[in-house]
């Protein structure tokens, strides 16, 4: 029997975690249903993405043992992520020759992001100290698909857009400037989150929402740009 909750308590979690990054990940790349890129390298950038989940818990684990700053420990626990997710992207996909249009980037840094996304919801559902409930779940994984979820491609996605956008002679500062910027979203969201307050929630989720539909915006403008326009 406790074989039975515990694998009951696995597929839910598998379920809740992977379903909003698999939605999320169907609706951005709708942004790029002109020129797709390919399967086989996007499968492997959500894989990675999720893979990369376990070393930033490693590394997360090693700064919380000697920073007791609160907002700076957020903050570089934000930095790790976005510099391993941004690491995958520079590997896997810069130098690809699929990597060839404006919005490209964002595309493959987005479904990085989505991959970290949904390992990072499964094990927070599998957390020791949480008790197994459906409903408690589907809640929790309601949240953090309207939340941190949505945070990881609005974070991820801003790199995308600034690599994007960036004249290739200093396209080496724009992707600092992208993690930078990136880490300062993440960072910001999860330091109201941590308030813990209606009024903080309510700030950050109307913050992160209105990031997410000037995202689509660009994304949309970038993807208008012809290859042979393209910086990428």
């Amino acid at each position: 029997m406790a074989w039975s909750i515990d694998t009951s308590h696995l597929t839910f979690a598998l379920f809740t975690g992977l379903l909003p990054s698999l939605i999320w990940l169907y609706f951005w790349l709708r942004r790029d249903r002109k020129n797709p890129e390919p399967f086989f390298l996007l499968t492997v950038s959500f894989l990675l993405g999720a893979g990369v989940v376990l070393i930033a818990g490693l590394l997360q684990k090693e700064v919380k043992d000697f920073i007791t700053n609160d907002q700076l420990r957020i903050a570089i626990w934000a930095g790790i992520e976005e510099v391993l997710k941004f690491s995958i992207f520079y590997l896997v996909a810069y130098k690809s020759k699929a990597n060839n249009e404006a919005i490209d980037p964002a595309m493959y840094l987005i479904t990085i992001a989505l991959g970290f996304a949904a390992l990072e919801n499964t094990l927070y559902i599998l957390k020791p100290d949480v008790s197994f409930s459906i409903t408690a779940g589907l809640l929790t994984g309601g949240l953090r698909f309207f939340g941190s979820t949505l945070l990881h491609v609005i974070a991820s996605g801003f790199i995308g857009i600034v690599i994007g956008l960036a004249p290739k002679e200093v396209r080496g500062l724009f992707m600092i400037f992208g993690i930078a910027g990136a880490t300062f979203l993440h960072s910001t969201f999860n330091i109201y989150i941590s308030k813990n307050t209606t009024a903080s929630f309510l700030q950050i989720y109307g913050y992160l929402w209105v990031s997410a539909i000037i995202s689509l915006v660009i994304l949309e403008k970038l993807n208008r740009i012809p290859p042979e326009e393209s910086t990428a």
